[in-house]
């Protein structure tokens, strides 16, 4: 244990995750993609919901008011929408599924891509180990000389071009 006034300075630093997914500009724009993504999905979703909605009402509407011909073009209109119906909860799920893939598979894209500019910008600074964290997260406390989280997201915000592509900035990360 050091004594006096000398300053033992440990090679650890820790970023915080919360503030870099918040500021990282790349994070941002890979949220913004992926809730775009979502709403056009849920948006087409809702279209076909109101329109299956809509032939259904019609269809009770019909059967209210004897207004099919006969009892088998009643049935098959029936049997028509129950089918719409299953192809319908069948898209949804189908969507949903979409969703966690594309999500899954961009945050893996971020995450790779975080990872392999800290390990770049860890080559400049010299750090034993650079500690991911969060608020409420395993680091109770720590002098905020060891949080390089601020440097970190400026560092990666410098790296960030947002007119290279996906495809671009992958073959880039993995160099």
């Amino acid at each position: 244990m050091p004594t006096g006034d000398s300053t033992v300075v440990m090679p650890i630093a820790y970023v915080t995750i919360d503030s870099l997914m918040t500021q990282y500009n790349y994070a941002k724009d890979v949220n913004d993609k992926l809730m775009a993504s979502a709403e056009t999905k849920q948006a087409n979703l809702n279209a076909q919901g109101r329109q299956l909605e809509k032939e259904m009402q019609d269809f009770q509407y019909k059967m209210n008011n004897n207004a099919f011909f006969s009892q088998e073009r009643a049935e098959r209109e029936y049997q028509r929408l129950a089918k719409k119906q299953q192809d319908f909860q069948q898209l949804q799920q189908k969507l949903s599924g979409e969703l966690m893939e594309e999500q899954a598979k961009t945050m893996k894209s971020l995450s790779d891509t975080i990872w392999s500019q800290i390990r770049t910008y860890n080559e400049l600074h010299g750090h034993y180990q650079v500690i991911l964290t969060n608020q409420g997260g395993s680091i109770i406390y720590s002098v905020p000389m060891y949080d390089i989280t601020e440097e970190v997201i400026k560092y990666l915000n410098d790296q960030y071009d947002p007119s290279k592509s996906t495809a671009e900035k992958e073959e880039t990360d993995k160099k």
